[in-house]
């Protein structure tokens, strides 16, 4: 229902959240034809995706958030082993205390409750 209501308003810039979850292959495979398409048109298809292959199959550009920015540009210089690792373990780390969640240069003081 999401895409066909998309076909209909025609936008120029276009946001998806999961647009694939719970999408047999065959459809997955149509949704991103028409997701080259509108590429193709200018349009601008922000996608939140987690499965990798996809977003280096089909997206030409990358944003990797995990708590913060981890890495943004060409999707095939984003998606190093570097940033993954990064971005995995700032996902990993539940405690926003710890010193992993911490940026660059900052440290982080407090007190337990």
């Amino acid at each position: 229902m999401l895409f066909a209501r998309l076909l209909l308003q025609d936008a120029s810039i276009i946001l998806l959240d999961e647009p694939f979850r719970a999408v047999d292959t065959r459809t997955v495979a149509d949704l991103i034809a028409l997701i080259l398409s509108w590429h193709e048109e200018g349009r601008t298809v922000l996608a939140a995706l987690h499965h990798i292959d996809q977003v280096r199959a089909h997206f030409p550009a990358t944003l990797i958030l995990a708590r913060e920015v981890v890495a943004w540009g060409e999707t095939r210089k984003v998606l190093n082993p570097a940033n993954l690792a990064k971005s995995r373990q700032l996902v990993e780390a539940f405690d926003e205390h710890a010193e992993i969640c911490a940026r660059d240069g900052e440290t982080r003081e407090w007190e337990p409750a």
